[in-house]
């Protein structure tokens, strides 16, 4: 984290045979990996309280009181045999468990008011919760018990080395609850993190133990940054502050604080940690973007050329004001040898493909080259033709590079490519090959950059002419979790494409639950109404193969509600030629209705479709409904959305529906997607969920505020000391920070 790093074994801290075995499964190997795995519940002094989550069958850890005891007869086939039966509330619901043998060791501990720490296997019996095969060790015997610890929960008395010692240890102001980790247990960890911290990393008389990496603005030092520099006196940042503008704590107290908080909580170390964790990316990009002023970018000085305005006159229609403010933006980027990296956001169907358009004309006009990634080939194709009508009559040329080209096309393709005869490629992940050589590539466009990893996105960029980097442009309509990311953490402009184009039709949406008759005949009729008033429906399904996929919907629908429609099916394992005739057919209005997967999500523009059927929506997610329900409405007649679901009212699957059918904005969708699976990792090329996430306390959602701090501190401690701010990321594969830039 951030410039500290303690790679000593477990060994120097807790026994062999625990190093060994911690080393394992949980994969905790050193001192600084347990450090770093932090809690992420606290149970009070006093007070009873969850420390895992209530999942059945699994293991669950939490700070008890008992609240009635009773000693049992089990008269079994084995005869009589006395056990101990226990109610308790974890603080939230109250629990029944069993002890079988010693009744009068367990009577002793478990007395009506005593608190103590539990774990066992739930289970539900009844509507009721148990605790099978509990452990105990008490915290708090109260007025009539006494201290004991039974099972596996003993190993916090055999970690602690005594009685007294986990006595102690148990009666900190704060119990932490740790993240469940295979192979070890909450009681663990709270033991192993108090040998690791009274031992190897033991206060000391002299000072703090674990080194702080921030340098005091206060005075000359040598080495406060934990990495051997020397940082001078007003050479640097002030002390950063938390959101009461009081100065963050040390990173000595907040490690420490964060697994033994004091009295007053854990709040100031989860703040200074949140810090640190935004720090460490907020650096990276502003080491980035300081890299970035010396590259060079080929400047597109065709801006205010005859042939663009030409381009823009033999428009069928007038740019709207959100398009000319965005390309206002774009353009002025453009215009700079600095390497711009832009974000077009703009709601489906608002015009973006049309911003990125001008940007490429522009390009090709100053003798630049332009590679135009989809990430679907009926995508690509669809552009392709798009562009080739959009600039008839102009001297710009247009080549397609797809992976299902017959090698002869595909060798002509990348002739054009190298000599740059070809001035706008379009393509999927063909582009992204070494096989691609480019003869002066100058702009790079990215539609739905959601469905592109960070590395397949940058591998154009060393494409370019020597020394030069390609600007940047990547466009989406949701900005998904990670994209929300990128822009709060600053590594990507972004650029608001608000409104739709006039004269486009309303858009509504409901839900469908299937366990509704009604409503799902409704679903289908509306389908009808729609064909035989000349317009046509998308079926989307999220399978190809199976009873509920494609070929089986289509043969249903054919076959049944929609028997008089002319019914077509879509999906990604078809021939390339196929998939074409298919979209062709539909485009064209030869087929009433198209039965498809999620190829069509992106970019397919059929201004005549008005109705979309979703099968199984919760299949999908946030980004994924907004952008196929993009599909519909975009043309003058006003569009039906059905989000068709086996959920029932009440889950949150359903609520989540309810969500996207209550809004079409897509920034707010995005808010919502956020929320529910993360930003991803940020270095990396994971898109969301909260396994890939390189920061383990930020939350994006809520710690807007951290970020920005962080952000500012950044930028001045690389204009200030950029050789130390280089030193507090070391620790970071050059690899992954050259890659944090990405769009």
């Amino acid at each position: 984290m951030l410039g500290w790093q303690d790679t000593r074994p477990l060994t120097t801290a807790t026994t062999p045979d625990r190093a060994k075995n911690l080393a394992d499964k949980p994969g905790l190997k050193t001192l600084q990996d347990v450090l770093l795995t932090f809690p992420t519940r606290y149970a009070r002094l006093g007070t009873s309280d969850q420390l895992d989550m209530l999942v059945p069958g699994e293991m669950y850890t939490c700070v008890a009181q008992i609240l009635g005891v009773e000693q049992k007869e089990n008269f079994s086939g084995r005869g009589p045999r006395t056990f101990i039966r226990f109610r308790f509330t974890d603080g939230s619901v109250q629990m029944e468990s069993a002890l079988f043998g010693n009744p009068k060791m367990h009577l002793g501990v478990l007395q009506p008011g005593a608190i103590l720490l539990l774990h066992g296997k739930l289970d539900t019996f009844r509507n009721q919760w148990q605790l099978k095969n509990p452990s105990y060790v008490t915290i708090d015997p109260g007025p009539s018990a006494r201290f004991g610890a039974y099972g596996s929960l003993k190993t916090i008395v055999t970690i602690a080395g005594s009685q007294e010692a986990a006595e102690e240890l148990l009666r900190m102001p704060y119990l932490p609850g740790y993240p469940r980790k295979r192979g070890t247990s909450t009681a663990e960890l709270i033991g192993v993190v108090d040998q690791v911290l009274r031992g190897p990393l033991a206060p000391t008389p002299g000072g703090e133990t674990i080194p702080e990496m921030l340098p005091d603005p206060a005075a000359v030092t040598t080495s406060a940054d934990g990495t051997g520099g020397e940082v001078a006196a007003g050479t640097v940042p002030a002390w950063p502050t938390g959101a009461d503008g009081a100065p963050l704590i040390r990173f000595d107290a907040a490690l420490r604080g964060i697994h033994q908080p004091p009295e007053e909580g854990p709040g100031a170390a989860i703040e200074r940690l949140k810090f640190n964790e935004a720090l460490e990316l907020q650096l990276i990009m502003a080491l980035r973007a300081a890299d970035s002023t010396r590259r060079t970018s080929p400047r597109v000085d065709a801006l205010h050329s005859e042939l663009l305005a030409s381009f823009i006159h033999s428009l069928p229609y007038r740019l709207s004001e959100g398009q000319t403010s965005a390309w206002d933006r774009v353009a002025e980027a453009l215009d700079s040898t600095v390497p711009a990296n832009l974000m077009l956001q703009g709601d489906v169907g608002s015009g973006k493909t049309l911003i990125a358009a001008l940007a490429m004309v522009a390009a090709a006009d100053a003798g630049l080259q332009c590679a135009f990634i989809a990430p679907t080939e009926v995508l690509a194709v669809q552009h392709a033709q798009t562009l080739t009508r959009l600039v008839e009559g102009l001297p710009i040329t247009i080549t397609v590079l797809t992976g299902s080209q017959s090698s002869e096309v595909r060798r002509r393709s990348l002739l054009d490519i190298v000599s740059g005869q070809a001035h706008i490629v379009v393509g999927t992940h063909a582009l992204i090959q070494d096989s691609v050589e480019f003869f002066n590539l100058g702009l790079v466009v990215v539609d739905e950059q959601h469905r592109f990893g960070v590395r397949q996105r940058d591998y154009l960029k060393n494409k370019s002419a020597a020394g030069k980097t390609p600007h940047m442009l990547v466009m989406t309509a949701t900005p998904i979790p990670r994209s929300v990311a990128m822009t709060m953490f600053g590594d990507l402009e972004p650029i608001v494409l608000p409104g739709l184009p006039s004269g486009r039709g309303e858009v509504r949406t409901a839900v469908v639950q299937a366990g509704r008759r009604a409503w799902v005949d409704r679903m289908w009729q509306r389908i009808s109404e729609d064909v035989a008033a000349g317009h046509q429906a998308f079926v989307v399904v999220p399978r190809i193969e199976g009873e509920d996929g494609v070929l089986a919907w289509a043969e249903k629908l054919a076959s049944g509600p929609l028997a008089h429609c002319t019914v077509d099916v879509l999906h990604g394992k078809m021939a390339p030629e196929e998939k074409a005739a298919a979209m062709a057919g539909f485009a064209e209005g030869r087929t009433d209705v198209l039965v498809a997967t999620t190829v069509i999500e992106v970019g397919v523009d059929v201004p005549n479709a008005t109705v979309m059927v979703i099968i199984d929506a919760e299949n999908f997610g946030v980004s994924q409904l907004h952008q196929l329900r993009g599909r519909i409405g975009r043309g003058s007649a006003d569009g039906w959305c059905m989000l068709h679901t086996t959920t029932l009212p009440g889950s949150a699957s359903y609520d989540r529906l309810e969500a996207v059918a209550a809004t079409t904005d897509g920034f707010a969708l995005a808010e919502l997607d956020l929320e529910q699976r993360t930003e991803g990792d940020i270095l990396g090329d994971d898109q969301s969920g909260a396994g890939s996430r390189r920061a383990s306390l930020l939350n994006l959602a809520s710690d807007g505020e951290i970020i920005m701090r962080a952000k500012n501190y950044a930028r001045e401690l690389v204009a200030k000391q950029e050789e130390l701010a280089r030193r507090l990321v070391a620790d970071i594969e050059l690899e992954d920070q050259a890659y944090i830039q990405r769009g």
